[in-house]
């Protein structure tokens, strides 16, 4: 058994992290931090297609945060031009001021993505001394990455957080807690306030919702460390 230390920072998208910010995140001695689908955006660009002249300001923006923070930053997406030349919604995985990987969004939503394509990259990486599964937004709905990681006995998955659903806040409760005891993991959800789209990170496991932001705090910024107990850890 080893217990793992995951800070998730719901910040809204359009909004830098401050130097304050960032000292709070390092004090956390945290091995993980998890930012929002979405984050950064600073820019308010009008399609995807425009949003990746901005790739390099939103990579700096992170490696900023690696020059205080040790641990592995995953660091919210954000839209880029991959190695196939196809436009990706990508999750950038950084440590020690170094861009480590990306994991591209395999299923973009058609609606507000029309052109990103899916990715396909790993979902299931190992760093900080944990083996844990990634999914952004719609991805959650993707069957045939839950059976990858029912398959390979994954029992952590981060979830960063922007997909459109309707459900009420008592409904996502509900929802998460179910799925996390189905599928037997911790599921870490990190959300991000935007307009019309409340945010609802949370912590659920096989037991229950062992962790949620409140309803007034939908709306609002919040940086919280967990602690996760798990069976198997990959430290040297």
């Amino acid at each position: 058994m080893a217990v793992v230390k995951i800070s998730i920072f719901q910040k809204n998208q359009h909004k830098r992290i401050t130097k304050e910010e960032m000292a709070k995140i390092a004090q956390t001695k945290a091995q993980f931090l998890l930012l929002p689908e979405g984050y950064p955006h600073f820019f308010h660009s009008e399609s995807s297609e425009k949003a990746i002249a901005h790739e390099k300001e939103y990579q700096d923006h992170l490696l900023e945060i690696s020059e205080t923070f040790s641990g592995v930053i995953l660091g919210g997406t954000h839209y880029r031009k991959a190695e196939d030349g196809n436009l990706k919604s990508s999750l950038p995985i950084l440590q020690s001021l170094v861009l480590v990987d990306f994991y591209d969004k395999k299923s973009p939503n058609p609606k507000s993505e029309p052109s990103v394509h899916p990715g396909k990259t790993e979902s299931i990486f190992i760093m900080g001394g944990l083996r844990f599964g990634l999914l952004v937004g719609e991805d959650i709905e993707n069957q045939s990455i839950w059976d990858e990681f029912k398959k390979e006995d994954i029992e952590i998955v981060f979830f960063l957080s922007g997909e459109e659903n309707k459900r009420s806040y008592e409904e996502d409760l509900i929802y998460f807690e179910a799925l996390a005891k189905e599928k037997n993991i911790h599921l870490i959800r990190v959300c991000g306030p935007k307009e019309n789209h409340p945010a609802r990170s949370l912590y659920a496991s096989p037991s229950g919702i062992n962790w949620k932001v409140g309803k007034t705090e939908e709306d609002k910024d919040v940086l919280k460390t967990l602690s996760v107990t798990v069976r198997k850890s990959y430290l040297l």
